[in-house]
This record gives C-alpha cells, structure tokens and sequence, in this order.
C-alpha cells in the first residue's frame, strides 16, 4: 500500500454551524491608545451587528490602566481581554493577545510573552501573537525563531486590520501561519480590526447551538476555545462584503466547504513543503459556491481560504486548520 492510500484521520474544530456571530478580538479605547471610551466602542459594535467585542487595551503602566470590567451601556457580550505589549524594549513590538483572562498579568522582559502564556492558559484564557510582521518590517517583529522558541500559546492573527491596504505587511500574515503550521504547531486564526479608529476591517465568525437574545460569554468562550469559527478579512478599504463559510464539514477523507457568495476555494496544505518555506495551495476551485478535497497524509494539515475579488479589492475567510494523521 503506498502512503497515498494509507488511512488517514482527520481533526477538525467544526461541528454542526447552528448559529452563526460576529465577534472582535482586538480594539482599543481611551484607556490605552484608542480613540473612544469603552462603552462606546461596545456600542458601536453592536449597532453594526457584532453579538461580542473583546476590548484588548495595552497594558501600559504609564497610562490608564485597562480593566477587564464590562463598560457597561450595551446589548452585547463582553469579552475580558487585554493587550500585552509594555515589557522591556528589545521586545516591545512582539505583542500579544490574553483573551477571556481573569487578571492582567504585569511582566518584563525576553520571558514575559511565556510568562503571561502560562497565567493565561492556567485561566482557561486564549493567547494570540498579534500582527507577524516579521523583521522584514519590523525589527522587533515576531520572527519565526521567536514564535517557535514561545511554547503554549492558542494561535495567531492571520489579518490585522490596523494593516488594511498595506499589502506588503499583510503579505507577512499567512507565511508566518503556515511556518508555524509546518513545524507541527497547532494553532488557531483569528482576524481582528485592532480597532482604533476603523471598525469592521477583520473578524471571526463563531458558530454556536445558542440562538439570538440567548448568547452569553460561555457561549462564545466555548467556541472560541474550541475553534470553531472562522477569520474574515478585507484586504484594502474598498474591498467587497467578505465571504462567509456556511458549512466545513468532514467525511472520511474528504472536507467539503460552502460559502455564502461565489469565491475562489483554496486548500492550503503542508505538502511539498519544508518548515521554513510554509504552506502551498494543493488545490483551487474558482468562483464556486462549494469545493471538496480529499487528503493525504502528507498534507499534515489543511486550511481553506475563500477569495472575492470585484475590480481588485480582495477579501478573505480562512478557516482553523484541520489536521491530518495517518493511522
């Protein structure tokens, strides 16, 4: 039996999609550096059609401090987040997220990221490398031997909207994904406005059994935690209404994906490729409303993306991976 028709087992974070919800994971107040006080930006999410925002403050101790407190004033979830990005200089581009944390988690210097990795984690929390620039655009950006020598954290961004239109930065996302993907990491990938002054640049759609009126934060922590929602992204300003997966959804070897509008289909798969040279598109489906792939062991993992481009503008879903094993 070749490797090709070995059996294989795939780990997928998708169930069954119930209800579908927008949620932020990244945005700014006056607390920090942002441009509206928390109740607002609560609000403004919600009038705009997001079921839960994560308010992710800096931890800056010169400035206001954060608080993990819900503002109040809104119909919305809170999410308890903050941003950590105040530790020693040589590192202080390397930010992070601690989502659905208890307390704020004060440290500095080249260990503070694994130290606040491991409080988060003993809180059941989420923590996500923010904006991968890479040292190609930053000096202190998150390098690969950064994010491979951190160890425990739930995933990354894969879009940032504080970088919406600057190709050449969001170019660095999804390479710096996939190294992490093909070195064995298993990851979550999340989008995110990183809100300051824009809104509704980047997102995750989480799916949940809860229905509208309903939802409450062990809804969306479960999901969350469970990586079971997909990252939405618009690439420029004037990028068309993004696609949304409707169903991904897995049959033996097979993973079948739907969407909500015609797009170009890709699975990105680990096949071909080395550690330091990421993921390669093993098939594309183009201005379709479903596509199937059947896997290989090889492939070691698969994460979909769909594609709109209308005179240009692109915008993207991405999926959490789905991970591939032979028996």
């Amino acid at each position: 039996m070749t490797l090709d028709d070995q059996d294989v087992h795939l780990t997928s974070p998708y169930t069954d999609t119930g209800y579908q919800y927008k949620v932020q994971l990244h945005a700014h107040t006056t607390r920090s550096d942002g441009s509206h006080d928390p109740q607002w930006v609560m609000q403004a999410y919600g009038i705009i059609g997001y079921a839960a925002v994560a308010i992710t403050d800096h931890d800056y101790r010169e400035r206001t401090t954060p608080t993990l407190d819900d503002p109040g004033g809104h119909a919305i979830v809170h999410i308890p987040g903050v941003e950590y990005s105040a530790n020693a200089a040589d590192g202080s581009w390397r930010h992070m997220l601690g989502i659905l944390i208890g307390s704020i988690h004060h440290a500095d210097g080249w260990d503070a990221r694994q130290s606040q990795i491991h409080r988060t984690s003993a809180e059941a929390g989420l923590s996500f490398l923010c904006h991968p620039y890479g040292e190609q655009v930053h000096p202190r950006g998150w390098t690969t031997d950064a994010c491979l020598d951190l160890q425990g954290y739930s995933g990354m961004e894969i879009y940032n909207g504080a970088s919406c239109g600057q190709a050449e930065i969001l170019a660095c996302f999804e390479p710096a994904v996939d190294r992490m993907l093909v070195s064995g990491r298993r990851l979550l990938l999340i989008a995110t406005d990183d809100f300051h002054t824009d809104m509704d640049l980047g997102y995750v759609v989480i799916n949940s059994p809860a229905p509208p009126q309903a939802l409450v934060l062990d809804d969306v922590a479960r999901a969350l935690r469970d990586g079971n929602f997909f990252a939405v992204g618009r690439m420029d300003p004037e990028a068309a209404l993004a696609p949304h997966f409707t169903d991904i959804r897995v049959e033996g070897r097979t993973l079948t994906v739907t969407v909500d509008q015609p797009a170009d289909i890709e699975f990105v798969t680990a096949r071909h490729h080395a550690a330091s040279a990421g993921g390669t598109c093993s098939q594309r489906d183009t201005g379709v409303s479903g596509a199937c792939y059947t896997v290989v062991p090889q492939d070691r993992f698969v994460r979909v993306r769909g594609t709109v481009n209308h005179g240009g503008h692109e915008a993207h879903a991405w999926s959490n991976p789905i991970y591939v094993q032979a028996r």
